[in-house]
Formats: C-alpha cells, structure tokens, sequence
C-alpha cells in the first residue's frame, strides 16, 4: 500500500466497473467484501487482493485487463530512474487542477515535492497557518497527493513524516487542452501495488 494507489483509487475503481461484465463485477465486489471487507475502491491500494479476487471470478486475461484500465486514466513513461505520469482522466486531473488553483494548498504541496516533513515543518516551510493548514494537509492525504513517509519521534512520540508522490508536477496548457503531467521517482512507484503490472510491462 502506498505509492500513487489512493489518489488514482476513485478513477481506476470507476475505470474497473465501467468495463467489468456485470456478472463478474457483483461477483468481484462481493468476493471483495467477504474475504477482505473491502470495496474495489479500497482494494486499490491492495492491488494484489483485488487481482487474486478477479482472477477467481473470470476467465479473462487479468493483467492485461489491469493495464488497459490503468492505461485510461495515466500515461506512464520511463525515464532513467523516475516515471513520468501524465494524468489523462479528467476527474482526475481537474481534482489536481483544483487543488492546484488553492494558495494555501500549492505551498504545502511545493514543500513536500522534494522533502519529507512532519506536519510542523510542513506549516513552517510553507508559511501556511495552522487553522487551515491542517485541514489542508488532511484533504491532500484523503486525496493520495500526499502520504506517510515514515515516523520521527518528537519529544518522545512518534509522528509522522509526509511527502508529495510527485517529485515535480508540470502543466501543459495548450488550446481548450489541459495536461497534468507528474514526475515519481522509482521509489514511490515501486511502492505503488497498483503500478505492479505497468512495471512489468516497461521492464
């Protein structure tokens, strides 16, 4: 779990429905619910429960449908170490573009494109009050534009350490197009259950 899993979860799940057969789809989320107490939104940060559970319900070739689906909301290119992610489903990337469009929120992302810092620091680097900049770090990591990146102990308690997925976020504005294009280090994206399969297939 981790990665870039919770914040493509809604559109792949979407995705995932939307092109299931309708037998297999009920039979899925049921399987889903029953074994793991999950629905195929959660299982996405699980990406193997998800897998192993389709695969017992269908006869179709999982991987493949995985990749497809996968392939409707992002393009991912290979470059040296670091993937290269361009969001190609809208909801998606007007969430972004939003999230983007807020102050407050764009300089507590810009803090953590490069760093890891608890919550105090991120406050601090990004000059954003604490009033609002809690609530603003929660709906980042509800979102998945950040996740835990670790524990530090801090006057005796453990806390926790964030970081953006992106460790550079990039606009390209054309005309009536808008592209949002993310760079994730190996890293994050190996820690990704969902990324398994495009791994593979760019290996």
């Amino acid at each position: 779990m981790g990665g870039i899993d919770r914040m493509i979860a809604s559109a792949l799940s979407s995705e995932i429905k939307k092109e299931l057969d309708l037998d297999i789809l009920k039979k899925t989320e049921r399987e889903l619910f029953l074994e793991h107490g999950m629905s195929i939104k959660l299982s996405i940060e699980h990406f193997h429960k998800f897998s192993s559970v389709l695969r017992k319900n269908s006869s179709i070739d999982v991987k493949k449908f995985e990749k497809d689906c996968i392939g409707k909301i992002l393009k991912i290119k290979k470059k040296d170490d670091k993937f290269l992610v361009t969001i190609i489903n809208s909801d998606l990337r007007d969430l972004i573009l939003e999230l983007f469009g807020e102050v407050e929120t764009r300089k507590i992302i810009s803090s953590l494109l490069e760093n890891e810092y608890t919550i105090p620091q991120i406050l601090k680097e990004s000059k954003v009050p604490k009033t609002s900049g809690y609530r603003k770090i929660e709906n980042l990591i509800l979102h998945g534009l950040i996740i835990e990146s670790g524990k530090v102990l801090s006057e005796s308690k453990k806390i926790s350490k964030l970081q953006c997925v992106f460790q550079e976020m990039k606009l390209d504005i054309k005309k009536e197009k808008i592209g949002v294009i993310g760079v994730v280090n190996k890293k994050m994206f190996e820690k990704s259950t969902s990324m398994k399969v495009i791994i593979e297939s760019l290996e």
